[in-house]
């Protein structure tokens, strides 16, 4: 299987961006749905369902597993700190929609069993035929087996053959099942024909009312739910009998959100663009945050520099508090949450306004997802990403620099991978679902840094291939300025990319200037405070950053040191003192020549 493959793309769609890089990540999920299931492409709501399934395998606060996973409307994913614990979502797509690639094609890739749940026997017939198709070993138990059938099931699934066990809800309630699966790792509890355990699970067929009970006892990492049919009883009953009454993630919706504009602020003191934007943007406003802690440290940055409405939410908040947040935030219209992706249907607010990322999501999908947030009114609605300029230079650096695994690679002449392997051999369970990952994360990682248009390059991440118009994001509506100056159009150099990103972010260019007029007279500390009020009237360019937190001039120094456009004197007589660094003099000599030019 081929993992990174140069992506022959229009210029349409990657632009400038492209060529920013050598190569384009080939999407794995892709790959592997073409090569494994014989699918041209997934669609958008195929992707999100397998997201959310492979995302979960990490168990991080702001990875989504804590429940801000579907483009539709979200419930809460309450208390996932232990690992025991089970990620719920519900999946709603239209009969013919394509469900069983959504739950196929992710057990190749988890560590462990995928156990599927089927109400008729002929469907679970069809389904290990389809299984045996793509060359997925399948093990499938049913009442009336022998001894012998029964054996060899169970051996199918000891000598880790099979990724797949098939069963219906009868089966599943035998004791001998019970204890049999129990010894096994269940990475992902899959029920078809979910609206089965509301029509059925009451009359004829009990069995489906211990589902719930069934998934617990397992313990799987992922418990999803698929059906077509979605009235408010089944819904319910669903809540109630599989999901025990705990949250869950419902996928249903379209990907694109022509309401939503898309926007990325460059930032050298990301405290300070946050500030901003919440002063400038309308309200109410949601801030997601990658940890606990970190809602925690910016709600009471917020409080302290004016934001008195603000307040900090996440999964290990209890029940109580968390209904106590979620009521206030649903009838404020002047509020800012600051949370982990644990924002979920029970805090569907409508009339959210801004919802802003201190920090890149893993996907594109998770992206789209969270930045959906807003708008569901139909009402315009920002998403804007914060680009913490000294952490992304590092982050794209390493990811650019980056090896595919050599069990992802393209085969060779004789059809056989590196180490002998067949494409059918793959992919390995575990090692490979982590390196799927980073190759996703790899895709969706130049997003900060486009020059062309954001929207488009979230849809065609998805699998879109003919997006619509958008005008609406910032690179969009700052294409008129990019055509009044050609001589930028044509240059894509990787400097000129890095002096935009640069350049734009807030308080540059008066600490370039600052330090390049008192050449290495300041110590660090001594530089902080002459870029703040203190500085005033005590020589060219100080005091330009009165109107900054002393935290916030603080973070811009670091970034700048970290990018080398400052630099601290290690020896000599001019030891501690601030200086230009190799890049800053490049730098300023840059924006002279804009200045002479203006």
């Amino acid at each position: 299987m081929e993992a990174t493959r140069v992506r022959e793309a229009s210029p349409k769609v990657l632009g400038a961006a492209a060529q920013q890089t050598d190569s384009f990540l080939e999407d794995p999920i892709e790959t592997l749905a073409q090569e494994r299931f014989h699918v041209p492409r997934l669609m958008p709501l195929q992707r999100f369902v397998i997201a959310n399934i492979l995302d979960n395998i990490e168990h991080q606060e702001y990875a989504p597993s804590e429940g801000e996973r579907g483009p539709g409307t979200d419930r809460e994913i309450a208390e996932k700190a232990r690992h025991s614990e089970t990620y719920n979502q519900l999946v709603l797509f239209p009969t013919g929609f394509g469900k069983s690639i959504c739950f196929q094609l992710p057990a190749l890739l988890l560590e462990g069993l995928t156990l599927v749940v089927y109400p008729l026997l002929a469907l679970m017939n069809d389904q290990k035929r389809r299984l045996d198709e793509a060359h997925i070993p399948c093990a499938l138990f049913r009442g009336g087996f022998s001894e012998e059938e029964w054996r060899a099931q169970e051996a199918l699934i000891s000598s880790g053959k099979a990724k797949v066990v098939v069963v219906n809800p009868e089966i599943l309630c035998a004791p001998r099942l019970r204890t049999f699966l129990g010894r096994f790792k269940i990475a992902h509890f899959v029920i078809d024909e979910a609206h089965c355990i509301s029509e059925w699970g009451e009359t004829f067929r009990p069995s489906y009312l211990t589902l719930g009970e069934s998934a617990r006892s397992l313990s799987p990492r992922i418990l999803s739910a698929f059906t077509a049919t979605a009235g408010p009883s089944i819904v319910e009953s669903i809540e109630k009998s599989l999901f025990l009454g705990k949250g869950y993630r419902l996928v249903t919706a379209e990907a694109d959100r022509p309401n939503i504009l898309y926007g990325v602020v460059h930032a050298l003191s990301p405290s300070r663009a946050l500030r901003q934007l919440l002063l400038s943007c309308k309200k109410p406003a949601i801030v997601f945050d990658r940890s606990r802690s970190g809602t925690r440290i910016k709600a009471a940055y917020l409080q302290s520099i004016g934001f008195l409405e603000t307040r900090f939410y996440h999964a290990g908040l209890s029940r109580q508090e968390r209904k106590d947040i979620e009521s206030w935030f649903q009838e404020s219209d002047d509020a800012v949450l600051v949370s982990t992706n644990a924002y979920g249907m029970g805090m569907d607010k409508k009339n959210i306004r801004t919802v802003i990322h201190t920090s890149l999501p893993d996907s594109a999908e998770a992206y789209i997802q969270e930045a959906g947030r807003g708008g569901r009114d139909g009402k315009n609605s920002l998403a804007i990403l914060i680009d913490d300029l000294a952490r992304s230079s590092a982050g794209r650096t390493q990811v650019q620099q980056g090896d595919g695994p050599p069990h992802l690679e393209r085969p060779d002449s004789g059809g056989l991978l590196p180490g002998g392997l067949r494409p059918s051999d793959l992919p390995l369970a575990g090692e490979t679902a982590h390196a799927v990952q980073n190759l996703r994360k790899g895709c969706f990682f130049r997003y900060p840094s486009l020059q062309t248009c954001r929207r488009e390059f979230l849809l065609h991440l998805l699998g879109e291939q003919e997006t619509p118009v958008c005008g609406r994001c910032d690179n969009c509506l700052e294409e008129t300025r990019r055509t009044k100056n050609p001589e930028d159009a044509e240059d894509d150099s990787s400097s000129l990319a890095e002096w935009r990103a640069l350049s734009g972010a807030e308080g540059f260019l008066e600490a370039l200037f600052l330090c390049n007029a008192h050449q290495r007279r300041w110590t660090r500390p001594e530089f902080v405070r002459m870029l703040g009020p203190h500085g005033k009237g005590k020589g060219a360019f100080t005091g330009l950053l009165f109107g900054w937190t002393e935290e916030e001039r603080e973070e811009l120094v670091q970034a700048l040191i970290e990018l080398r456009v400052l630099h601290i004197v290690d020896r000599g007589p001019w030891k501690h003192r601030i200086s230009l660094g190799p890049r800053g003099k490049i730098f300023v000599e840059r924006a002279r020549g804009l200045f002479q030019q203006a």
